[in-house]
């Protein structure tokens, strides 16, 4: 009996250092405590907005006017009506400003992205996508009249399968600098 309890001990160590030691228990599971909530308080009446406008309310603005006038032309084609994305205005109105800043008219982002790679970065999950560009148009109307007047262009905003539209505008030398991008996700 002394060899074979010599040999479960000599196994059950190497066992052991094999395992290596015991793993540590995780903390027990904490709840947070919950926010106070704040105490209600008096009402207050709202600001008068036509005394101060946000830029980013200037953006949206034109971006709905970009996106009106681009939905009449498509009316005129049988298509349905483009939706506003803030996704999507978020990535246009990046590359607006970055073409703005570079002063260069481009479909490439200056750190090399793509309009593809822009709208996923922005939260969009795009499956067809186009993009028009535009430099100097001073109003939306003029912007998408623009792209009308060029069959490459046209041919994109009158194209039925986007559904999705985003907007950017910055203001720049040679500019204002525009982005219609355009998108159906899945």
């Amino acid at each position: 009996m002394t060899g074979i309890r010599r040999a479960t001990l000599a196994l059950g160590a190497t066992l052991f250092a094999w395992a290596g030691p015991p793993l540590p228990m995780p903390p027990p599971y904490q709840e947070s405590p919950p926010w106070p909530l704040p105490a209600p308080g008096p009402v207050q009446p709202p600001r008068d907005s036509t005394l101060r406008t946000r830029p980013d309310q200037v953006r949206d603005d034109m971006a709905a006017q970009v996106v009106a006038a681009a939905n009449r032309q498509r009316a005129r084609a049988g298509c349905r009506p483009l939706r506003l994305r803030t996704s999507l205005s978020r990535a246009a109105q990046r590359h607006s400003a970055d073409m703005a800043r570079e002063q260069r008219l481009t479909h490439t982002g200056s750190d090399g992205s793509s309009p593809a790679a822009r709208m996923r970065d922005a939260g969009y999950h795009p499956g067809y996508i186009a993009e028009n560009i535009a430099a100097g148009p001073g109003t939306p109307e003029s912007a998408v009249r623009t792209w009308i007047d060029s069959p490459e262009h046209r041919d994109i905003i009158l194209t039925c399968r986007y559904i999705h539209a985003g907007v950017g505008v910055a203001q720049g030398r040679g500019g204002p600098w525009w982005t219609l991008d355009l998108a159906t996700g899945y």
